[in-house]
This record gives C-alpha cells, structure tokens and sequence, in this order.
C-alpha cells in the first residue's frame, strides 16, 4: 500500500489547517519525538457518522471503494488514533467504553472549537484488502459492533495487519502500522498526537484491556493539552 510522506501530508493540509485555525486560540505541540507520526494511515472507513449518507465527505457507499488516509483526513488537528487487533462480539466488550469516551471528548464544545478528531482501526485483515477473502466477513463483525455501540464522532474503518505482497509468499507488517507504534504484542494501542507530534501513546494485551482510569487519564491529556488557559 503506498503511503503519503509527511511532507506531502503537510503540504496538502497545511494551506486549509492554517485558515481553519487562523480563528481559534494558538496551542503549540510539545518538542517533535523520534516517533511522531511521519506518514499517513490509509484504510477502509466501515462507519462515518461525523456525515449524512448522502454527504459528499462520506465514502459509504461510494465506487470504487477507496481507501482513505485518515491522517490526511484530519491534518494538523489533534487526534485520538484507537488500533485494535480484534473486534468485539457486542457493545458490551472494553473497547465499547473507548469508544464513547472518543465520542464524548469529540463532542465536547472546547475540543470541537479545536477540531478534535477521532478513529478506532480494526487491522484484521492478513493480507490486503484487494485479495483477503475475510474483508466482507470482517465488515459484517465491525457493523455489528457498531449498531451495538452507535458512534456518533468516531470514524470506525478496517485495515490490514499485514500483507503480502504480490509474487512473494512472505506476510509482512504495513509501513503504516510500524509508523504508529503498534508491535506485534499489541492487541490495542491509543494515540493522541497534534501537528503529527505524539502527546501520548497507551498499549495494551487484550487480557488487560483499558479501564475507566486509563480512560481518565485521556480526558487529562486531552484537557492538558486543549483546554481553554485560564486568563
């Protein structure tokens, strides 16, 4: 899968970033680390409430199916990147939890005033979305755990976890997914980063998934980050 470079991500978002900003109050990043994000996330967007069915920025439904870079999609605005391995028979799995706590910091006027964005990421798939033959049976688990825990901020897509690449037997791990941070023996990893700079990164075995104090401790760098300063 080819990805953008962060140059070309910058270059493409900046001018729009810029002026979206040019209205809102200034919040500079922290310093940049040696593993900020540095390329884009593509994949395929399985739930987009954030836009009616019929709105043109929605690609449900739209042919061909195209993957979407998710970091582009949200520039130089804070992000709450969620990647999970596996996806949740119903609403009432852990991740469900992370879920609406996306959904209501995405919602919360202040954030909103920033453009706060979110997405959850299930990489499920082997091999690439063009020759996994589980791409419909992984959708129809994702929609199921949608209609359960009805996003209403959340970008909820689909994407590999590895992939092998034609004339090659050997299954590899996706640029992208080395970009995030997300090992092997990860079963779920969070991001917040601004301006492609990671604030926060949490992981996290599938045995030991986040708790309400792990969600607490978003809220706070979140609010460490974006909220208002006191005059």
């Amino acid at each position: 899968m080819k990805l953008a470079n962060r140059i070309f991500t910058v270059s493409l978002i900046g001018l729009v970033a810029a002026t979206a900003a040019s209205s809102q109050e200034k919040v500079d990043p922290p310093p940049a680390k040696a593993d900020d994000i540095t390329i884009g996330f593509k994949a395929y967007v399985i739930a987009e409430p954030r836009f009616a069915p019929d709105d043109i920025r929605n690609p449900i439904g739209k042919k061909p199916r195209n993957p979407v870079d998710l970091v582009t999609e949200h520039g130089l605005a804070p992000v709450i990147a969620v990647f999970s391995r596996a996806i949740p028979a119903d609403a009432n799995a852990p991740l469900a939890a992370v879920v609406k706590k996306l959904d209501a910091l995405a919602d919360d006027k202040d954030y909103k005033a920033r453009r706060l964005g979110t997405f959850l990421v299930f990489l499920s798939l082997q091999n690439e979305f063009r020759k996994d033959p589980t791409v419909d049976a992984r959708t129809r688990e994702i929609l199921q755990f949608v209609a359960g825990v009805k996003p209403t901020k959340t970008t909820i897509a689909l994407a590999e976890a590895t992939e092998t690449p034609d004339g090659t037997e050997q299954p590899l791990v996706p640029a992208q997914v080395q970009a995030f941070g997300i090992g092997a023996e990860d079963d779920l990893v969070i991001v917040f980063y601004y301006k492609f700079t990671v604030i926060k990164r949490w992981k996290f075995k599938a045995s030991a998934p986040p708790t309400e104090d792990d969600l607490t401790a978003l809220g706070d760098e979140v609010a460490k980050l974006l909220s208002p300063k006191k005059k």
